[in-house]
């Protein structure tokens, strides 16, 4: 009777200190997703540093010159014309590139954040241009 009554009350202390675990609700806070969050964090974080540093204002400040230098031409007279291009390129390109740089900057560092997070240290979270 002893030992019966030693089992018993073991299974009960067990019953007793799960219920707290048992009442957590499931759905919640899945498990998968706790223990996916730190690889996730580090992805993202990577991949905000990276597009937000590098992809984003090398791709940025390309664009960007392009847009400036067709700009400037464009009130030259021709947008098209090549020596049009060419003295607005020191103006219009240059204005162009610091600005298109900064401006992706951010926006590159947004993106990899959010693609690092989605797929963690994929290629996408570290280019800036978009998936096709």
């Amino acid at each position: 009777m002893k030992s019966l009554g030693r089992i018993v009350c073991s299974a009960m202390m067990m019953v007793g200190a799960t219920a707290p675990a048992l009442a957590l609700d499931y759905e919640a806070k899945p498990v998968m997703w706790v223990l996916q969050a730190p690889f996730r964090t580090a992805g993202a974080l990577n991949g905000a540093v990276m597009s937000g540093l590098v992809s984003g204002p090398i791709e940025g400040g390309y664009h960007g010159s392009h847009r400036g230098m067709h700009h400037v031409a464009g009130k030259f007279g021709d947008e098209k014309g090549v020596s049009q291009q060419i003295a607005a390129f020191p103006l219009g390109g240059g204005t162009g590139m610091v600005l298109g740089g900064a401006e992706s900057g951010f926006k590159g560092a947004k993106h990899g954040w959010k693609l690092g997070w989605e797929k963690p240290f994929s290629r996408w979270s570290y280019i800036t241009m978009e998936e096709k």
